[in-house]
């Protein structure tokens, strides 16, 4: 997720029980131009371990020039993404703009997985638009260039993120290659999860928006097939500590005015049921310092889920 799976999120995330995640989705011009945010989002640190990295681009040899990159800088795998619908992706060719050439996106794969020794995957959409439903067959494209997994989110480009997640088109994706498929959309819960698994019969899940302001998910979904009692959501002390221990590990690998920024829309997120959040965040704009931050979170307190702060 562009913006949000920096180190401390995946720090977070696994704290809670993730057994793998991206970075944030990289491009592979950035890479190739030798440009210093892009080579600081593919940093790691020792405790952040088993994560794969998530490229962007349409150019094959360019593809391959950055994966031979990646594949020495450690990382465990390495995701195309033939999924991302925004806007300033697409218009370029590259994310799920590849699903309108699937000769192109099978291209890609096939140069990767002929050079690379980590693993190759792709994420896709079920196609372009409505009058383009083609995932199955970008899905037996990829296999047959050697992928070693297939994700797929099944809405449209053009759908974005509205509407509901077509699983039956996992199902049948699933039904129709011999690779790993992962199954991704509308997953914002552990029953959601017990759902996907049972309707399409994937081999995994993705949860990506359903961890923003709840990076907890990953524990409430192992404690629910294990059988172990729920403990979430936290109660709002506990929530308090889990927003500090973020914040803290912000600061561990940004400057104060560059966590408070990245914090603002966790904490946006880890708000997001309670009432009258936007005048909080108001008072969080006036937070300069760990010490303010720690008095700010310290005089939060909820009443009949409205959130206010204290005098």
């Amino acid at each position: 997720m562009s913006g949000i799976t920096d180190i401390p999120f995946r720090l977070m995330t696994k704290k809670f029980g993730c057994s793998f995640a991206y970075t944030e989705m990289i491009d592979i011009n950035g890479i190739l131009y030798n440009n210093r945010k892009t080579f600081i989002m593919m940093d790691t640190v020792p405790e952040d371990t088993a994560i794969g990295v998530q490229l962007v681009g349409e150019d094959a040899d360019k593809f391959l020039r950055v994966g031979k990159i990646c594949e020495e800088k450690g990382f465990k795998l390495l995701d195309i993404n033939a999924g991302c619908p925004a806007r300033k992706v697409v218009k370029c060719g590259k994310g799920s703009a590849l699903m309108k050439d699937i000769k192109k996106l099978a291209g890609i794969v096939g140069k990767l997985t002929a050079a690379l020794t980590i693993p190759v995957t792709v994420k896709i959409r079920s196609g372009w638009d409505g009058e383009n439903i083609n995932c199955i067959k970008a899905a037996k494209a990829v296999a047959a260039e050697g992928v070693s997994a297939i994700g797929i989110h099944p809405r449209t480009r053009d759908q974005m993120y509205k509407g509901e997640a077509d699983h039956d088109l996992t199902r049948r994706i699933k039904e129709s290659v011999d690779v790993p498929v992962i199954a991704s959309g509308n997953i914002f819960s552990a029953e959601d999860v017990e759902e996907v698994f049972n309707k399409t019969g994937c081999d995994a899940v993705f949860i990506a928006r359903g961890a923003l302001g709840r990076p907890w998910i990953f524990d409430e979904v192992n404690r629910y097939f294990t059988g172990k009692k729920n403990i979430y959501p936290p109660e709002f002390n506990v929530l308090k500590k889990t927003i500090l221990e973020h914040y803290l590990l912000c600061l561990k690998f940004y400057s104060d005015n560059i966590a408070k920024r990245r914090m603002y829309k966790h904490l946006m997120w880890y708000f997001k049921k309670y009432k009258k959040k936007n005048e909080i965040m108001k008072e969080y704009q006036k937070v300069e310092g760990l010490r303010e931050f720690k008095q700010f979170l310290k005089r939060l307190y909820v009443e009949d889920k409205n959130l206010y702060v204290k005098g």
